[in-house]
């Protein structure tokens, strides 16, 4: 793969002028040969242009002419994107907060966050210290000690020192008031942090102790706040502390709390409705068993016959407004999962049924605990007539109960306290169907772009710190994607990507490169030509190379 210096035309006004640059010879996956752009070098002087040409040609030498031996690529170092995200950081006043930090720190939580963003792989924190040398961060921060690798992992207990002063420094504005508060796991390889526990696991890895994380995002998905709790931790217990410290810690005086059904329980929602919150509201839904718990019982206002395929049905109980929704996507999943239920049950009652016909139970008590063992166990009781006795057990299916259940396959009922002068039926709905931008963006940090696990740490404090890191590279990934937002649009219907995937648009802004030649003692930075594409999406991250930035990082246009 030779390379030569070649003069490529380019149009200008009507006129077409010929640059030198440096090319490369090479062949492709198929075998063809093509050429490949290394280095602009239209601004040297034409004397160095031709004495290098002659040097990558020939390596003669003469009066005008260098050694082909000083005259060394040495190659082109990854940079768009890691600009891009240090210019979003700098935006969103994250660079400035760092400030708080000791100064061997800063740096270091700096390269965390712009590698959980730009270059989302599992590096350990001592690959990140020996790559950072020489990287386009150093670069960028122009060029600091490296620092001792133990300075690394402090950086972490630094962070989490801070981050009360962080979060209310980043809080959007105390205009907000609805706040949606969504838990997960995260699981350890490892048994020796004190936060680990074994509990609800959310990652299918059964056998792992975990960790559970709380994430706080306002009304758009934007990320407010997060805590780490033990691992065996319940959804239920977290949902009060979060809402007195949006009053304590961020000010704001009226809150909407938005929460899934299995965090605010009945028993929080008794305790929201209380003298002590007054000032707090909460919209959540009601558990598909408590919910068939309603329509049994006929005096409660939630009956079967009050859902619409087509409308929403809102009713009263008290302060309490139950929205009565019907979701066509979910109809299929509900009706398998009774069935399969369904089934389940009729392979106990079965096995009880042969047990009594061979003899092997013959005591009504025997048979009836037996029974209660398992037509409880899923709640599918009303499903099922069954008459037990002394050595006798039959049983068959009830259809007309299966049959008017099937009708609230798809139903669901969104409740809240909210008055209906503050909030319309529709916007209600609306704000709890918004909790899956906190399900984004733990899809975001755990699996898809930021890559939380795997955990590479013990310490409690640094597990907690390693947590909130990724939460502030997940607010940066949030403000690149609303920036991003024309280039990452979504058919709604095909949930096709018509441009390009956040991970595709880094990809590209990577081929944003820095060059390096060195021709004896003389070192020539300079970045390479950028396409169209890639000038549009610096523009629209905020991150545009002209003239006063690349002056700031000594690179040549």
């Amino acid at each position: 793969m030779k390379m030569r210096v070649a003069y490529i035309p380019r149009p200008h006004e009507n006129k077409t002028y010929r640059y030198p640059f440096i090319v490369q010879s090479y062949r492709n996956e198929e075998g063809k040969p093509r050429t490949r752009t290394i280095m602009n070098l239209t601004a040297l002087p034409e004397h160095v242009v031709r004495a290098i040409d002659v040097a990558l040609r020939n390596g003669d030498t003469g009066a005008d002419a260098v050694s082909a031996a000083d005259v060394h690529f040495d190659g082109a170092l990854d940079f768009g994107h890691v600009w891009s995200v240090w210019r979003l950081m700098e935006q969103l006043g994250i660079v400035d907060l760092l400030d708080l930090l000791p100064r061997q720190h800063r740096h270091s939580i700096a390269a965390m966050i712009a590698d959980r963003v730009a270059n989302p792989l599992p590096f350990s924190k001592r690959a990140l210290r020996d790559d950072f040398e020489g990287g386009p961060l150093a670069r960028i921060l122009g060029n600091p000690a490296t620092g001792a690798l133990n300075d690394w992992y402090e950086a972490l207990e630094s962070l989490l020192a801070n981050q009360p002063a962080i979060e209310k420094a980043l809080f959007p504005g105390v205009g907000e008031r609805v706040f949606l508060y969504d838990i997960t796991s995260s699981y350890f390889e490892g048994t020796r942090c004190p936060l680990a526990a074994f509990g609800y696991n959310r990652d299918g890895k059964k056998g792992k102790m975990q960790i559970v994380i709380g994430l706080l995002c306002d009304a758009r998905g934007r990320p407010v706040a997060a805590q780490v709790f033990e691992g065996n931790t319940a959804d239920q217990s977290v949902a009060l502390s979060q809402v007195r410290a949006l009053r304590e810690k961020f000010g704001v005086r009226e809150i909407v709390f938005v929460g899934d059904r299995g965090m605010i329980t009945s028993k929080r929602i008794e305790e929201l409705g209380g003298k002590n919150y007054e000032w707090a509201r909460y919209i959540t839904a009601i558990k598909r068993s408590d919910m068939m718990e309603m329509v049994e019982d006929e005096t409660h206002p939630i009956q079967i016959e009050l859902f619409d395929e087509r409308n929403l049905v809102e009713v009263r109980e008290g302060n309490a407004r139950h929205i009565l929704c019907h979701n066509p996507l979910r109809r299929e999943r509900d009706a398998a999962v009774r069935l399969r239920l369904i089934e389940k049950t009729e392979e106990k009652l079965e096995s009880i049924e042969a047990n009594v016909r061979a003899g092997r139970l013959k005591k009504k008590e025997k048979i009836e605990k037996r029974l209660w063992r398992w037509i409880n166990r899923w709640g599918m009781e009303r499903f099922f007539t069954v008459e037990a006795g002394e050595g006798q057990f039959s049983w068959r299916q009830n259809q007309e109960q299966i049959e008017r259940y099937s009708r609230l396959d798809g139903c669901c009922v969104i409740t809240s306290n909210i008055a209906p002068d503050a909030m319309q039926t529709a916007e209600v709905v609306a704000r709890y169907k918004s909790l899956q931008q906190v399900e984004k963006a733990f899809r975001s940090m755990k699996t898809a772009d930021l890559f939380v696990r795997p955990i590479r740490h013990w310490n409690a404090d640094r597990v907690k710190g390693h947590v909130f890191m990724c939460m502030l590279a997940y607010l940066v990934t949030w403000e690149a994607r609303r920036r991003l937002f024309e280039f990452l649009k979504r058919d709604p219907d095909t949930r096709q990507c018509d441009g390009n995937s956040l991970r595709e648009i880094w990809k590209t802004l990577a081929g944003v490169k820095i060059g390096v030649l060195k021709i004896g003692e003389q070192t020539i930075t300079q970045l390479n030509p950028l396409t169209s594409f890639q000038k549009q999406l610096l523009k629209a991250l905020g991150a545009p190379l002209n003239k006063k930035e690349m002056a700031r990082l000594s690179l040549r246009i």
